[in-house]
């Protein structure tokens, strides 16, 4: 979740290119995301503003003046994302493609300014795991590298990715049984595994254990409805402390 929430962002998490598109689902009744205020360790705060056209997320504008990011869909599913700064320069972009059944077969993620590109391609097996090949290279092709990982599920939820070789770190992920802030944002789940890390889709990451260290070790405080409206993260990559505002 923080990945995506911070990249949502950063993170983790606009462009539409599908504004108006009428497969838009009808939000009204759906619970969003429309704002998480992040607390650092310094007492520092960052407010992220999200955006939607029906359910589908449009924009992650934060308030540090930093890189926002801004979405395209096509159909239901999220094809692009673009780290942009204030001034409309493309930091980051990251594109997603999908096979005739709308499973994700291929992340790829350029930084223009740098000639920097990563790309995964995933295999789906019958034991239900996905496969995963990455490659480096520069931003128009990536072909150097080739490692190879296996993503684990249980309930729909990443509960482990294991890498080959030592470029990537082991992950292993425990979980609440609670609402996750972007489980109703339309194509989310389709994105939940990228980069090498794993975010919840239907529930909240409680633990991320990578390599022995623990990573993220959160308690979180719910409202009614079983969605998280604090988040207190004592691991070693944490953000801070986050408030989320629906």
């Amino acid at each position: 979740m923080k990945k995506i929430l911070c990249l949502f962002g950063a993170l983790t998490l606009l462009l539409s290119s599908c504004s108006s598109d009428d497969s838009s689902s009808d939000s009204s009744d759906l619970v969003l995301l429309k704002k998480t205020v992040i607390t650092n360790s310094d007492g520092e705060k960052l407010t992220i503003n999200y955006k939607y056209d029906g359910n589908k997320i449009v924009s992650a504008i934060d308030d540090s003046g930093d890189t926002n990011l801004y979405y395209t869909y096509t159909g239901d599913l999220i094809t692009k994302i673009e780290f942009k700064y204030p001034d409309g320069t493309i930091d980051q972009i990251n594109t997603f493609s999908y096979n005739a059944e709308g499973k994700l077969t291929t992340f790829v993620r350029v930084e223009p300014n740098m000639d920097w590109g990563y790309k995964e391609v995933y295999t789906y097996n019958a034991d239900g795991t996905i496969s995963v090949k990455s490659y480096r290279g520069d931003s128009k092709t990536q072909t150097s590298g080739g490692e190879t990982s296996t993503i684990k599920f249980v309930n729909g939820e990443v509960s482990e990715i294991l890498a080959i070789t030592a470029n990537q770190p082991d992950h292993k992920y425990t979980y609440d049984n609670k609402n996750n802030p972007t489980k109703n944002i339309l194509g989310m789940d389709k994105i939940a595994f990228v980069d090498g890390e794993g975010n919840g889709v239907k529930f909240n990451i409680l633990t991320d254990t990578a390599d022995g260290d623990l990573w993220t070790n959160s308690t979180f405080t719910y409202n009614d409805q079983g969605y998280p409206t604090k988040e207190v993260d004592k691991g070693s990559d944490s953000l801070g402390t986050l408030e989320y505002f629906y």
